[in-house]
């Protein structure tokens, strides 16, 4: 029999892919008892990353050690593999599944890919299924040291005992028997979100009318919170040993224009503009089409008149208009009547652009104008994430505070929630100006994380911005990521401190 190099990532995919197909043709998902089939293949192996203290070093970068020393990881595009030594460990198993979330917050496995009756499209969520995972932040004298297992006790650290990551828990902070992470940003069908894959995101969202939406599908459908959040951070420090996720994944930051077209038409799937215009925007890109008149005084996305020709629709084509001068830009939408007040604006990008990534890890390009994949999660897709179980209490003008609902119910009350919710830090900002934010620290249990060092840059430590909120107090949404102009400010750390509980806008969207 010959010999399978398991640490190439085409190999790895097609065996992989094998193994899911066969659990897809035994087992109903629905029904398989997952704790069983996972603890029998779980090996104690422990895969750590050190990083250090801000105040020794500011370049954010980690040391891999233990079971992780020796392995590499580089994203893969749509056109090149990448390479994922990691992928083949238990710990870092995943499949796609469909899930269903019931009156207690305990997700279900319905459908796993491969099997008849997963749908990645549709009015479905999907997740990524993990094996029960464990973690453990170690605090040593110039760092600390991020540990993850698929075993509460590993076997290269037996003193350790490790704590099991929030996303392999329910709603209400009891244990699952599996890990499930929300994938996709989340869409509208019917009026109702679900987190699948072609959607345009639903975005003009806030953490009051999230909420209001979700409950359509059930009283255990709160949203995600901070454990997608920490999902990504977490494969983030294990995988690639660095805080800044734009050292690696720059995400849709830089994908920000609003132009006047260059020519009307009638009855038409095309916009006109400039060569230099176009070169701007790309298939499968994001954009609305508006007519706000001519001098218009506000031009924000959010506007009504912004979009009231196509809203959130891909490009399809860009084609030379035959001048030598303009390009047409086709999208997904017919029959538009083009003026010569009408603009084209970027979006936030529709769910599922990575779905053609090889990998675990990627991105169709690292251009700053598309989204990419960590773990099989979607992100980075030109918007902030609101997340659903935290709230930040700006105490006073410098004073923010930082709960977790941490299982408890979901509140909008500021006293409730400093009452009844876990307190997981508190920073003190003097100046109640922006800051960067230059070294953060994670509570295992919830997933929140925090700053505790402000920063020097967006190339030092975490490198990412927190954006104050100047000086007005009271409760504040935990809003991450960065919008699709916010380049070298944004990543999986940024922070938005400045909107209340009930400010929905047009670049904050949830997943389910």
């Amino acid at each position: 029999m010959p010999t399978i190099n398991v640490g190439n990532l085409e190999n790895q995919e097609k065996m992989l892919d094998y193994l899911t197909r066969i659990y897809g043709a035994v087992f109903d998902a629905a029904t398989v008892d997952w704790g069983t089939i996972f603890k029998s293949r779980e090996t104690g192996r422990l895969f750590s990353t050190k990083f250090y203290d801000y105040s020794v070093t500011n370049t954010g970068i980690g040391e891999l050690m233990n079971d992780s020393a020796g392995k590499t990881c580089t994203p893969s595009t749509e056109e090149i593999a990448g390479q994922d030594d990691f992928a083949w460990e238990n710990a870092f198993w995943i499949t796609d599944c469909n899930f269903t979330i019931d009156e207690n917050g305990m997700k279900h496995v319905t459908y796993i890919r491969g099997q008849e009756g997963f749908k990645d499209t549709g009015a479905v969520d999907v997740g990524v299924l993990t094996p029960p995972v464990y973690g453990y932040i170690e605090k040593v004298s110039d760092g600390w040291i991020a540990h993850f297992s698929d075993s509460p006790n590993p076997k290269l650290r037996p003193d350790l005992t490790l704590e099991l990551l929030p996303w392999c828990k329910d709603r209400k902070g009891n244990p699952m028997p599996y890990g499930i992470v929300t994938k996709y940003y989340s869409g509208l069908i019917g009026n109702v979100p679900y987190s699948s894959s072609g959607n345009p995101i639903d975005n003009f969202e806030s953490y009051q009318t999230t909420h209001t939406k979700m409950q359509q599908k059930g009283a255990g459908y709160v949203g995600s919170g901070s454990d997608r959040s920490f999902y990504l951070k977490w494969m983030l420090w294990i995988k690639y040993a660095t805080l800044n996720s734009q050292k690696v994944f720059q995400g849709c930051t830089n994908y920000n224009f609003q132009y006047v077209v260059s020519e009307a038409g009638s009855n038409v799937d095309y916009v006109v503009v400039t060569n230099a215009q176009a070169a701007n925007m790309y298939i499968g890109g994001t954009v609305s089409i508006g007519d706000p008149g001519a001098s218009p005084s506000n031009t924000d996305r959010g506007t009504a008149a912004m979009r009231n020709i196509a809203d959130k629709v891909r490009v399809t084509a860009i084609e030379d208009d035959g001048d030598g001068a303009h390009m047409k830009v086709h999208v997904e939408k017919t029959g538009m009547n083009i003026t010569a007040t009408t603009y084209i604006s970027s979006m936030p990008l529709h769910s599922g652009q990575t779905d053609r990534v090889p990998g675990n890890d990627g991105h169709v390009v690292n251009d700053g104008k598309r989204s990419f994949k960590l773990q099989g999660v979607e992100d980075g897709v030109g918007l902030y994430y609101v997340n659903m179980d935290e709230v930040m209490d700006k105490n006073t003008a410098t004073l923010t505070v930082l709960y977790n609902r941490n299982g408890g119910a979901y509140l909008t009350d500021l006293a409730q929630i400093r009452s009844q919710w876990k307190k997981v830090a508190e920073y003190d900002n003097a100046g109640s100006s922006d800051i960067w934010i230059g070294q953060e620290m994670a509570d295992i249990e919830t997933g929140s994380t925090f700053i505790e060092t402000v920063g020097g840059g967006s190339s030092l430590g975490v490198g990412d911005r927190f954006y104050w909120g100047s000086t007005g107090t009271g409760a504040r949404e935990k809003l991450e990521r960065g919008s699709l102009w916010d380049g070298s400010h944004a990543g999986l750390s940024c922070v938005n401190g400045g909107r209340g509980l009930s400010n929905a806008r047009w670049n904050v969207a949830p997943c389910v």
